[in-house]
């Protein structure tokens, strides 16, 4: 009930009466009164405040409830309760029923609405639109069910059986053991949708139902197939207790709305980036301090992976938190020429790791969003120079963006794409650079299981934290033919249970797809018993040699690919092109790449390739004569042993080739400690390593 103000004049008049009854002196009844007319006002003006902001806030409280009525009855006792009400207005009724309804709440539903009332059918199907707003169901009585059969048999003079009422499967559940006990044997037909009431009322007909029970959709089909109909009214009393649960739910969800309100205040005025991601890798919230430093582009990423917003490394590290629930402090880390501090925080519901809030921050005190821009200005660098370089390796998202017409070229992307549907290991077959991580990428972004990350591993390096890392997403092995025995062990018993054993105690559970590739018969370098746990799909891939059509092609893209990057003008011949089909490139794809390259990087800014040009093969055999003799592998240390047959250090019985050890540094930006940890070693040995690749000029 809403409070009444109290008016000044009247509690001053009784003031004054009280103090005339008390105080015999007309004087002293003058001093008191203007003695009290102050403290009086105060009062009656504080106390009406309160009673003000009581009715503003109880407005505000029971406003924007919306009761969706299907039907004259509902709407009936709709407009009873709201008379009833002290703020009717806060209540709106929507005459709508089942799609209607959906369509409506979707698309013209005030946007101050908290909750939504309605009854059976439409009610359950406003909840499977997953609207951003409660929904409270009007409760079907069973005294309203048993007042509609006796209309039914009262008005159609039918029996039980005649009878059938088309209610939604949890309404049926409730009433079944109560018809039970009142010996009640009428049809209960379970419906999901306006096309299973039709079906409902043909399955009626059908069985030589007379009478159907249910709501005004039910009343309109039965009329149309000849039935009669008795329509299921609510009372006035389910009405009230779906009004009375609605503002329930509404005071939940206002003080929720001002928690919500409370957190974005608080995260909108914090300087460093917050990012909160589910278990699945999707980004939940995040501030606008994160979308400035990750730029405009990523304006709207709630809902989205955070894989594309972070390095490669620091995918992996974030996915190995969400795996194992690990927590991160002070992880530095490269966003668009600035360094940042990373730190991970894992939420746990119980024991379960159900997400994490990233927090970073720039290492510099005055960062500005434009600062990368003005770098890359003052370098020399353009917009899409820096995303050409970014994309140098190719990484290509799609079968769209590979080019090539040949027919096994074709074959193979067909395959590519018929194996990207599943969720099975899949082996890459082909020749050095004939694109094998190409492929596994577009297969990735491919995968309809929409996997978060794509972690690559040389297969001589791979370790049980690799496979943490790729949790939720795909794991491609280079070079497979290298994997240890002890890793194929490990892959097959991933494979076999779906985990890996952290410890003799511990196994965690992975979803992760593997992605194998290779140059070598793996079919004889692998166990038998590993190779037949990946071997269902297998993609072999053509060499340039057998798509020599594609290389004109090929050569045109690389051209223009290396002029963007480059800032030049270069060009191509038909006699260029045509000489390029008669070499053998036993490199591939990565041979020609490597010499459009050389040619366009050397050549002048606009130089039109004629085919006069030598195209051999590049020897490089001069730049490395002096290697030959004297060669300070001899004078390397002589704890550290480096094998003659390839150049490279044995490190605990493995040996690790410089090449790797290269990929490794690009891989880690550099960061020794890291790579250090990785390699199982100190950093002082890691250095003397180091040493060794300089004096080899390696």
């Amino acid at each position: 009930m809403k409070m009444k103000y109290i008016p000044q004049r009247f509690v001053l008049w009784m003031v004054s009466f009280y103090l005339l009854s008390q105080i015999p002196s007309t004087y002293a009844l003058f001093l008191a009164h203007f003695r009290f007319k102050f403290v009086v006002y105060s009062t009656v003006m504080f106390y009406n405040c309160l009673i003000m902001k009581h009715n503003c806030s109880r407005s505000i409280f029971m406003s924007n409830i919306v009761l969706i009525t299907a039907g004259s009855s509902i709407a009936h006792y709709a407009e009873m309760l709201r008379k009833t009400l002290p703020a009717p207005e806060n209540l709106s009724i929507v005459n709508c029923y089942m799609e209607e309804a959906v369509n409506y709440a979707k698309n013209q539903l005030p946007s101050d609405t908290d909750v939504l009332i309605a009854r059976g059918n439409t009610a359950k199907l406003l909840k499977a639109a997953h609207l951003s707003i409660p929904i409270v169901t009007i409760p079907i009585q069973d005294s309203e069910l048993i007042q509609s059969i006796e209309s039914a048999k009262q008005a159609y003079d039918a029996k039980d059986t005649s009878i059938a009422y088309l209610g939604i499967e949890d309404v049926l559940q409730s009433v079944r053991e109560f018809l039970n006990l009142m010996h009640c044997k009428i049809r209960l037909y379970p419906i999901n949708s306006s096309q299973d009431i039709r079906t409902g009322i043909q399955r009626a007909k059908r069985e030589g139902v007379k009478v159907v029970i249910g709501g005004i959709y039910t009343q309109q089909l039965a009329a149309e197939a000849g039935l009669d109909c008795v329509l299921l009214e609510s009372s006035l009393a389910s009405v009230k207790e779906a009004y009375e649960r609605a503002l329930e739910v509404q005071r939940g969800f206002i003080l929720q709305r001002k928690k919500v309100q409370e957190r974005t205040l608080i995260l909108n005025s914090i300087t460093d980036g917050i990012l909160s991601i589910n278990e699945t890798g999707r980004v939940t919230v995040c501030n606008p301090a994160a979308k400035t430093y990750f730029g405009s582009s990523s304006a709207y990423l709630c809902g989205k992976s955070f894989a594309p917003l972070f390095p490669q490394s620091e995918k992996e590290l974030i996915q190995k938190c969400l795996t194992l629930g690990q927590s991160v402090t002070h992880h530095s880390f490269f966003l668009n020429d600035q360094t940042f501090q990373l730190s991970i925080n894992p939420i746990f519901a119980g024991s379960s790791c159900r997400g994490a809030v990233l927090t970073f921050s720039p290492e510099s005190s005055h960062f500005r969003p434009d600062s990368a821009k003005q770098r890359m200005h003052q370098h020399g660098l353009t917009s899409m120079q820096s995303n050409a370089k970014d994309n140098e390796k190719g990484d290509f998202s799609s079968f769209f963006e590979l080019t090539g017409t040949h027919p096994l070229f074709q074959h193979a992307i067909s395959l590519g794409i018929r194996y990207a549907k599943r969720s099975m290991p899949v082996l890459l077959i082909g020749e050095e650079g004939t694109g094998k991580e190409t492929f596994a990428r577009c297969m990735h972004h491919l995968d309809p299981q929409n996997p978060q990350i794509f972690v690559s591993r040389e297969a001589s390096l791979l370790t049980t934290d690799d496979l943490l890392s790729a949790n939720t997403g795909t794991l491609y092995i280079r070079n497979a033919h290298r994997l240890s025995l002890s890793m194929q062990e490990t892959l097959s018993d991933l494979l076999r249970t779906g985990s890996v054993r952290l410890d003799l105690q511990t196994r965690k559970a992975l979803r992760l797809r593997l992605m194998l590739g290779s140059d070598q018969d793996l079919s004889k370098l692998l166990t038998s018993g590993f190779y037949y746990l990946v071997n269902s799909l297998i993609l072999p891939l053509p060499s340039l040699a057998q798509r020599r059509e594609d290389i004109p092609l090929l050569a045109h893209n690389k051209i223009s690919y290396f002029n963007q990057l480059y800032e030049k003008s270069c060009n191509d011949t038909p006699e260029f092109c045509e000489k390029l089909t008669l070499e053998a490139w036993p490199g591939n794809i990565r041979q020609l790449e490597s010499l459009i390259q050389r040619m366009v990087l050397l050549s002048e800014p606009d130089a039109v390739f004629t085919g006069k040009e030598s195209l051999s093969i590049p020897d490089d055999t001069a730049f490395y004569q002096h290697l030959l003799h004297d060669s300070p592998l001899a004078k390397a240390d002589s704890d550290i042993s480096v094998p003659a047959a390839q150049p490279g250090i044995l490190i605990k019985g493995r040996n690790v080739t410089f090449e790797e050890l290269r990929e490794l540094d690009r891989f880690y930006h550099g960061k020794k400690t890291l790579i250090a940890q990785k390699l199982g070693i100190s950093r002082s040995t890691l250095w003397r390593f180091y040493k060794i690749m300089e004096n080899l000029n390696i």
